[in-house]
């Protein structure tokens, strides 16, 4: 009897891709379950992120999709592959939501993420009292056990960007003006905020840009959203749309190619890099001198 796993992220970015290489060859489930000596409710399952495939078998299917170039097969066995290191955010499963240790765990595999926010300063680059002033969601009084969990896996995530195994995560980030305007937790604690952002612009795989009021309408709406990147070379990515309560994880390439180009474009209509800094100062002393 097979047991099915709860698909994990990188399993279902693995599987949909497989589905995809199988598809652009003009493949069954049956001709792919031929190949493995399975049925093809196995490989369904697998193409689902259901179930996990062992590195023989993907080896096999790399083969029948051809999939020649060393570079791109360590790519896809790379990502297949259970990782042995512990991670750190393991002992916190029974305390937090399955779909938030999802992200926590896909920003300690990719190499790269870009995105769009709208409103709220990232949690990646948010300071102590900002992450405070966003998990208490207004509400007077002391974090509570659960949300003093959040507040200390929010403040860890942000080691991805200065790590040394793997290489420091990528961040290409266009922030909404509002970003910088919302007084969350009042104008000391944007203010602290706003010179975090300065410092972290200042890193060589940080990115900031500022999409100015006057923009007006762009590409993909006022919508927030993130594009995570497996290392290269397989070029396997993932969209996250992130709401009040929630995370949607899309893995087609039809999605990530889509909010790609939304992306292009918002970068394109933002301000540059050098004038989104000089922006986000202008408010930080408009705020001191308030």
């Amino acid at each position: 009897m097979t047991v099915e796993q709860r698909p994990t992220v990188r399993r279902r970015v693995l599987g949909a891709n497989l589905r995809r290489l199988r598809e652009d060859k003009g493949l069954y489930l049956e001709d792919v379950a031929e190949q493995l000596s399975c049925h093809a409710a196995k490989v369904s399952r697998i193409e689902s992120g259901r179930s996990g495939i062992r590195q023989l078998d993907l080896r096999v299917l790399l083969d029948l999709y051809g999939v020649e170039d060393p570079a791109e097969r360590e790519g896809w066995l790379a990502l297949a592959r259970e990782s042995r290191r512990q991670r750190w955010w393991r002992v916190l499963e029974d305390r937090l939501p399955q779909d938030f240790l999802d992200l926590v765990g896909l920003e300690d595999e990719v190499y790269e993420c870009r995105g769009f926010q709208p409103a709220i300063v990232p949690g990646l680059f948010q300071t102590e009292r900002y992450a405070t002033a966003v998990i208490q969601g207004g509400s007077p009084g002391t974090l509570d056990e659960s949300q003093e969990t959040r507040l200390r896996v929010r403040l860890e995530r942000q080691k991805a960007l200065t790590r040394s195994d793997p290489a420091p995560l990528k961040v290409w980030m266009v922030l909404g003006e509002a970003v910088l305007r919302q007084q969350v937790g009042g104008a000391e604690v944007l203010r602290e905020q706003l010179l975090r952002l300065v410092e972290v612009a200042q890193l060589p795989n940080v990115t900031l840009q500022v999409l100015p009021f006057t923009a007006g309408a762009c590409q993909g709406g006022p919508y927030p959203f993130l594009i995570y990147s497996f290392p290269p070379p397989a070029g396997l990515e993932v969209v996250l749309l992130e709401n009040f309560a929630s995370h949607a994880y899309l893995e087609t390439r039809e999605d990530t190619v889509r909010l790609g180009g939304a992306f292009d474009h918002l970068r394109a209509t933002a301000l540059s890099a050098l004038k989104s800094e000089a922006l986000i100062v202008e408010i930080a002393s408009e705020l001191k001198n308030a």
